[in-house]
């Protein structure tokens, strides 16, 4: 008996084997580029582990690792805090259009460039700017450069949660009311576990997306908040390709830990779900 072939799969396929392979050949381009001392365009060249062994022993690198991991965890947290309710409130709308006009001022950033974002929180927080009053001495330091990037991020952080939402019925809450669940109890009970992967889906995207942050952090921080994307640009641009692909080589080690470890609770809580 022959397999019927899965249409769904076939029509993937396409894109998938492109994504390998831009993914492989970048990752190869990396790891060729980190193992050299010299600035060559030469795909193969000596190998030479000095430019590892150099960075790896810079306290700077590993100080902008932890400002890099620290803005990604507060950023992070502080956008998932502010999306769940958020979330909650559009899903518990009754009018269509009401959910559609909060869903669109969610999204909206979407629609602008980050740069042009980023050059508005500068205008708003500076001395003389609506906000500038209170909050200038947020900006070009991280307080300035989290409460940017959460506006950024708080799009992709509202749509995983309210996709989560989406699934629970509503049956499971009034049936936690009327065995007398309190508001706190249904939300700690019924609600937290069952949207606990959207919850981390969240976490996940919002972390991956802030670690590998540029525009925002270069232009909000001025300088004295200097993240991971920044030294990598900032090498680049003195041709220091060696030392700019080792960099980039440990963004991406620490993006795949953290996606592994998200994947791994991910499953723990989807398996305790069930």
């Amino acid at each position: 008996m022959k397999r019927r072939r899965n249409p769904a799969a076939l029509l993937v396929l396409p894109g998938v084997v492109y994504l390998v392979i831009a993914f492989v050949a970048v990752v190869a381009l990396l790891i060729s580029y980190s193992v050299r001392v010299e600035r060559t365009s030469v795909l193969f060249a000596p190998v030479d582990l000095t430019t590892w062994s150099t960075a790896l022993g810079d306290s700077y690198l590993w100080s902008t690792v932890g400002t890099t991991l620290r803005l990604g965890l507060i950023v992070s947290l502080i956008t998932v805090v502010i999306a769940y309710p958020l979330a909650w409130c559009v899903q518990t709308m009754k009018r269509g259009w009401a959910a559609a006009a909060m869903l669109f001022v969610v999204f909206s950033p979407i629609l602008v460039s980050v740069v042009v974002r980023s050059y508005g929180w500068q205008l708003l927080l500076r001395t003389g700017g609506p906000f500038g009053d209170t909050f200038d001495s947020w900006l070009y330091h991280e307080p300035g450069v989290i409460l940017a990037l959460v506006h950024v991020e708080l799009p992709f952080a509202v749509f995983p949660i309210l996709s989560s939402i989406r699934t629970i019925p509503a049956e499971y809450t009034e049936a936690a009311a009327d065995l007398g669940a309190s508001a706190a109890q249904r939300f700690r009970k019924v609600l937290l576990p069952l949207t606990a992967p959207g919850l981390l889906s969240a976490l996940q995207l919002v972390f991956t997306l802030t670690i590998s942050a540029f525009a925002t952090p270069a232009l909000l921080g001025g300088g004295r908040v200097t993240v991971l994307a920044q030294t990598i640009y900032q090498n680049i641009q003195l041709l220091a390709w060696p030392l700019a692909a080792v960099q980039a080589v440990i963004l991406l080690v620490l993006t795949l830990i953290v996606l592994s470890l998200f994947a791994a609770v991910t499953r723990l809580i989807g398996g305790g779900v069930r």
